[in-house]
C-alpha cells in the first residue's frame, strides 16, 4: 500500500522538474543564441519476479515510478534577427564562437553580440575576448588561435615600390612625337598620369609619369615628383606588345620636410603596347596615418577594418569550434558552454568552413513557445493525476484503518 504513495511521489517530483525545464525554456525565449532543453524521463523498477506456468516464464514487474534522468539540448538553428550592427554575428550552420576570460579559460557560445573595447580587442558582452587567427599582409593566417585585436589606427608607411598592373596599355596607334620634351607643353608627349606616394612621415607626393612615343615600339617615360624631374627611361616593346627593356625604374628623391629621402622601385614589366586606348593602372605600397572608420565581417569570418586614409586591411579570421558530442556540453550561464570531462576535444577551423558567418544579424532562441505551452499543459495534467493517486491511496488507507472498527 505504502509503495504506491512513493510511486506517485516520484511522478510529482519528475513533473516538478519538468515544469522547471519548461519554465526555463519559456523564460529564455528572447535570449540570443539560447538552445532549448528537453527533459528525458526514465522509469523506476521497484521489484521483478519471474515464475513459470506450464513450463513458460511469467513476469511480474511492479514499477516504482519515474524520474528525469537527463536533459538534452536542442541545437537546431534559431531564426535570425537583423540589427544592422556589423559586429553582431550569427552562425548559419554548425559550430560555436570561442571566447576567453581573464583567467585564460575558453568558453563556447552561439551568441555573437560582439564589440570593440577601448584597446581594440574584440569582446562579447561580458568582456571575454573573441578568438581567431591574425592575418598577415597577404591575408594568410599566422600563429595560433588567440584574442583578436583591431588596430585603432595605422602608422604612416613609406612608399618603396610602385607596380604597373594589367590592363595598363600604351596605344600602339599613337603618333610619334618629335622635339624636346617639355612637361608644360602637351604637344611634346602623348600621355600623362600620376599616382600618390607617401614619405616616412605620411606626407603625400605626386609621382607623375609622362609617356611619349619616339619610334616604332619605343617610348620614353619621364618621371616627376611634385613637379620636379627625377629620372627617365626608354621602354622597348616587341611585335606582340610585350615590354622587353626599360623596367624597373629607380626613383630617388631628396626631401626637405624632415622625412627620409624617397627611394622607390617602379616595376613596369606588365605594361602592354597594343592597339587599344591608353590605360593607366598602378599600385603603391605606402600610406598616410589612418584612424579606424568602420569594421566589416565577411561570410568566411574575415574581419576587415577601413581607415580614414582609404586603407582596407584584413585583420583577423574568426575561429569556429565544433564538437562530435555537442549535446552533452555543460551550460555555464550567460550564453556560455564548456565541455565536460568526457567531451571530445573540439575541432577548430576558420569561419566559413562548416558554417557561414552572417554579419549584422543575431541568432535568436530556438524555443518553440507553442510546443512549450503544450508541454506545460501536459505537465500540469500529469502532476494533477499523480496528486490524485496520492489522494486515492490516502482514502484506501483510511478505509483499511476503518476495518478495525
Amino acid at each position: 500500500m505504502l509503495q504506491s504513495f512513493y510511486t506517485a511521489f516520484t511522478g510529482l517530483t519528475a513533473d516538478k522538474d519538468w515544469l522547471s525545464v519548461i519554465s526555463d525554456n519559456i523564460a529564455n525565449v528572447n535570449t540570443v543564441g539560447y538552445k532549448a532543453e528537453r527533459a528525458v524521463f526514465e522509469d523506476l523498477l521497484a521489484r521483478s519476479l519471474v515464475t513459470f506456468k506450464n513450463g513458460a516464464p511469467v513476469n511480474k514487474e511492479i514499477g516504482g515510478g519515474t524520474f528525469i534522468s537527463t536533459t538534452v539540448k536542442d541545437f537546431s538553428q534559431g531564426t535570425f534577427m537583423n540589427t544592422n550592427n556589423s559586429l553582431d554575428l550569427a552562425l548559419d550552420g554548425e559550430g560555436f564562437f570561442m571566447v576567453k576570460d581573464e583567467a585564460g579559460i575558453t568558453y563556447y557560445t552561439r551568441n555573437g553580440q560582439f564589440r570593440l573595447d577601448a584597446n581594440g580587442d574584440l569582446i562579447n558582452m561580458q568582456g571575454m575576448k573573441v578568438q581567431g587567427w591574425e592575418l598577415d599582409e597577404n591575408g594568410n593566417m599566422v600563429g595560433a588561435v588567440d584574442s583578436i585585436n583591431v588596430p585603432m589606427s595605422i602608422e604612416p608607411k613609406e612608399t618603396t615600390s610602385v607596380s604597373f598592373e594589367e590592363p595598363t596599355n600604351l596605344d600602339s596607334r599613337a603618333q610619334v612625337v618629335t622635339g624636346t620634351f617639355d612637361p608644360a607643353d602637351a604637344t611634346t608627349y602623348n600621355y600623362v598620369n600620376s599616382i600618390t606616394v607617401y614619405d616616412s612621415l605620411g606626407n603625400s607626393h605626386d609621382l607623375s609619369f609622362y609617356f611619349r612615343k619616339v619610334g616604332s615600339n619605343q617610348w620614353e617615360v619621364y618621371v616627376y615628383l611634385d613637379g620636379s624631374s627625377i629620372t627617365n627611361s626608354t621602354l622597348q616593346f616587341d611585335s606582340n606588345g610585350n615590354l622587353t627593356s626599360g623596367s624597373p625604374i629607380t626613383v630617388n628623391a631628396t626631401l626637405t620636410n624632415g622625412a627620409n629621402n624617397l627611394s622607390i622601385t617602379v616595376d613596369m614589366s606588365r605594361v602592354k603596347q597594343v592597339a587599344s586606348d591608353f590605360i593607366f593602372y598602378a599600385q603603391q605600397d605606402g600610406n598616410s596615418k589612418g584612424d579606424i572608420m568602420s569594421i566589416a565581417v565577411s561570410e568566411d569570418g574575415v574581419i576587415k577594418a577601413t581607415y580614414t586614409n582609404g586603407e582596407v586591411k584584413d585583420i583577423a579570421r574568426l575561429a569556429i569550434a565544433t564538437f562530435r558530442d555537442k549535446e552533452i556540453l555543460v551550460r555555464k550561464g550567460s550564453w556560455l558552454y564548456m565541455p565536460n570531462v568526457q567531451t571530445f576535444t573540439p575541432i577548430i577551423m576558420p569561419g566559413g568552413v562548416i558554417s557561414k558567418i552572417r554579419s549584422g544579424v543575431l541568432e535568436m532562441s530556438n524555443v518553440d513557445i507553442a510546443n512549450e505551452f503544450i508541454n506545460l499543459i501536459t505537465a500540469q495534467r500529469s502532476y494533477q493525476a499523480n496528486a490524485r493517486i496520492i489522494t486515492t491511496d490516502d482514502q484506501i488507507l483510511q478505509e483499511t484503518m476503518n476495518i478495525k472498527r
